[in-house]
């Protein structure tokens, strides 16, 4: 069978005309994702999570369809214009290329208005508290402190835990407004090479380094409303909202 995906990421693009092959991580509900030797990441699914740099973009028939052969380990041998599985074929031909260019600094105080009438209370009784990441914020403004993320990386459960998915928060308004000691941000990028979170995480956090972020985020900046906010909101289980609580806290740090 013949499917055709609508649009494709430009990192997405670029790994599969440098791989030959990549295999299955993980399948979820909406989409599933692919990896090379070295771990660099394709998210293959609907839009209901927003457009990634590195993600190829199905309808949810194609989705289902997919799943009903697919399975963790399976081989797909990559070209740039398909991906070739045992029963399926993914046409890339008629893909719209989706081309990310990275976060600039920008005024965040529309942002933070914004964000600022949503109710994050229920951190509070987590690991994740009000006061807890007020010091960790904090911290990253002082070079002469340790490695103050450590607590966040990998710290909750799923493909991407809670921890880093605050961390994506905290570094798209950093790429806005900078504030971090930059022996923390390297310290981040050797850190999370260490196998300390997910593979998904790793992947969310590299790019998020290098100022580039899924649309879902950088929908906010671009739009910041009631309506932006509550897409990111829709994103994974938990993931939307703990990205935009690190956002949250770090627009309103002390």
């Amino acid at each position: 069978m013949i499917y055709e995906s609508s649009a494709i990421g430009e990192i997405a693009l670029s790994l599969l005309k440098t791989n030959q092959a990549m295999r299955v991580h993980s399948i979820f509900n909406n989409g599933f994702n692919i990896v090379n030797d070295k771990n660099d990441l394709i998210f293959i699914g609907t839009n209901k999570n927003g457009y990634f740099p590195f993600g190829i973009t199905i309808n949810k028939y194609t989705m289902h369809y997919i799943k009903e052969t697919l399975q963790v380990g399976d081989i797909l041998k990559t070209a740039a214009s398909s991906l070739n599985h045992n029963d399926f074929m993914l046409s890339n031909r008629n893909a719209e290329v989706y081309l990310y260019s990275k976060v600039n600094k920008s005024d965040t105080d529309s942002i933070k208005s914004v964000v600022s009438s949503y109710d994050f209370c229920d951190y509070n009784s987590s690991d994740f508290s009000r006061d807890k990441l007020n010091r960790i914020l904090a911290d990253l403004e002082n070079p002469d402190v340790d490695f103050p993320l450590a607590y966040l990386v990998g710290r909750g459960q799923g493909l991407t835990p809670s921890g880093d998915d605050i961390i994506t928060g905290i570094l798209y308004i950093n790429c806005l407004e900078p504030f971090i000691a930059e022996n923390h941000l390297n310290s981040l990028k050797l850190y999370i090479r260490e196998s300390v979170t997910t593979i998904v995480s790793e992947n969310f956090i590299s790019l998020a380094l290098e100022g580039v972020f899924s649309r879902r985020i950088t929908d906010i900046g671009e739009t910041p409303d009631k309506e932006t906010v509550d897409a990111l909101l829709e994103l994974g289980s938990s993931s939307g909202r703990d990205t935009l609580y690190g956002i949250y806290m770090t627009l309103n740090r002390r």
